[in-house]
């Protein structure tokens, strides 16, 4: 899978920022849901048939199916969105806490030593051309993990959120972001990141593809 990878790096960085969108689902939250708070993950509807959904979308358009099992609470899962749609530097986001007592606006400052611009706009073309992405919701819907144990990677799942991972053209599991690998910049007693190293991502993401890519045993 070689010759892909390079393809996709070169594409990454030769395209111009609006060649493509991400393809994202679900491409729209439905806002009678537990008070219209949510961003990204659909917190009432089936997980299951979102999933399936996504593996067909993948195959339709060519691309590897990138799942992002997490929660709306979770900001490590808003702080991953934000990276690979090609913001950088400050970015800001929202999160429902798990008490779904309110919406909070998140800013984080990456401090970077250098302008991320050029990194941060080649990470979001490769994401783009690669991949398509699902949330799949762990917290409130009542079908999120059996994604997991449908596409087989219950085995791999380590527990924490997010959990993000590449399955094959038939839905089942690739390999998995190690977040040691990719995450930058901790602060704190609680050992919190602050954020991801781009070009690191990039090569981990482009290995999950290359991994689900490969025909299956």
């Amino acid at each position: 899978m070689i010759p892909r990878l390079l393809f996709t790096f070169a594409i990454a960085f030769a395209l111009p920022a609006s060649a493509q969108e991400i393809t994202i689902l679900p491409d729209t939250i439905d806002r009678s849901c537990r008070a219209g708070r949510a961003a990204l993950y659909d917190e009432c509807g089936s997980q299951q048939k979102l999933f399936r959904q996504a593996v067909v979308r993948a195959n339709e358009e060519g691309k590897t199916l990138l799942v992002s099992y997490g929660a709306e609470w979770c900001i490590w899962c808003h702080v991953f969105e934000q990276y690979i749609k090609g913001e950088h530097t400050r970015l800001t986001y929202r999160f429902s806490d798990p008490g779904d007592a309110a919406t909070e606006e998140v800013t984080l400052s990456e401090r970077p030593a250098t302008d991320p611009a050029e990194e941060a706009a080649a990470l979001r073309r490769f994401v783009a051309e690669t991949f398509v992405l699902v949330h799949i919701e762990d917290y409130h819907s009542v079908d999120g993990y059996d994604v997991l144990v449908e596409s087989g990677a219950e085995a791999a799942f380590y527990g924490g959120l997010p959990f993000i991972f590449t399955v094959d053209a038939n839905g089942r599991y690739a390999a998995h972001l190690d977040s040691n690998v990719v995450e930058t910049r901790r602060d704190g007693w609680i050992d919190w990141y602050r954020g991801y190293d781009r070009p690191a991502l990039m090569t981990a993401l482009a290995e999950m593809d290359s991994v689900a890519l490969r025909p299956q045993k």
